[in-house]
């Protein structure tokens, strides 16, 4: 568990780069797996092979989200990627895969906002602009980008508001006041719309953990070094957390409280 004081930004970065280093690793287990074992695994390799060259071959029960999962990008990037009108895709359809881009350097593809990779590498707008010395959000295929290493400002958190969820009860959950709530969020009334962002200001903590799965229906529990941690969540919202279950994540919370998972 990571608790952040005077090095807190330099410890962040660190667990972004390990957590980013052990996925490259699985990446690549995966693809030397599915050539060693190209005669067992046939669907596998087939698909490793087709994606060489960023192009894939959709077959019969492929979806944008299973191919999005396979290969470690978004459903969203897929579609800009490909000009695709809807997230409905056909057998025999031939889709672009995004790379993965080593180094920290990604190169801008046909349909790249700042916007659209910030979110593809769990960063912001403004991270990728200050990391690249940009003046504007306009950039141009080819253009090579510098991508941060950490996931978010490490002094703040992001909260994405749930059903259920009223700024009041929000502000109760992390243990601040509604007032300073809403002046971190330059809020004027008390009303919150689901699925709007809002800066839980203060001091956050940040660790890697792994997802056990719902332990109530407003607990959320996870795992590290062998510890088990439950932290809050908006009623009703545990259950969902089930699909995530043995997977290791980067957590953020606050006063016993989830703030975000990346």
């Amino acid at each position: 568990m990571i608790t952040y004081r005077q090095t807190r930004k330099q410890r962040i970065r660190a667990q972004k780069r390990k957590i980013a280093l052990k996925r490259r690793r699985t990446i690549i287990g995966a693809a030397v797996a599915g050539s060693v074992a190209a005669g067992l695994m046939l669907g596998v390799s087939q698909k490793k092979a087709e994606a060489c060259g960023s192009i894939y071959t959709v077959k019969k029960g492929d979806t944008l989200y299973s191919l999005a999962k396979y290969f470690d990008t978004s459903v969203e990037l897929l579609q800009q990627v490909n000009e695709l009108p809807s997230d409905q895709i056909k057998a025999g359809q031939q889709l672009e895969v995004p790379p993965h881009d080593e180094a920290g350097i990604y190169t801008v593809k046909k349909g790249d906002t700042l916007f659209s990779l910030a979110k593809k590498y769990g960063v912001t707008v403004k991270d990728l602009m200050t990391e690249n010395r940009l003046t504007t959000e306009s950039i141009y295929i080819g253009q090579a980008l510098s991508v941060p290493t950490h996931a978010y400002d490490p002094q703040e958190g992001v909260y994405v508001v749930n059903p259920g969820d009223t700024l009041f009860n929000i502000s109760q959950r992390f243990g601040i006041s509604l007032q300073e709530l809403k002046k971190a969020n330059g809020l004027k009334q008390d009303m919150v719309l689901i699925g709007q962002k809002l800066d839980i200001p203060g001091e956050i903590e940040v660790m890697e953990a792994k997802v056990v799965g719902a332990a109530d229906n407003f607990t959320v529990e996870f795992e590290t070094e062998g510890h088990a941690i439950p932290l809050k969540v908006s009623y009703g919202t545990a259950r969902e957390y089930q699909n995530l279950a043995g997977q290791t994540l980067l957590v953020a919370y606050k006063n016993g409280a989830l703030i975000n998972i990346q």
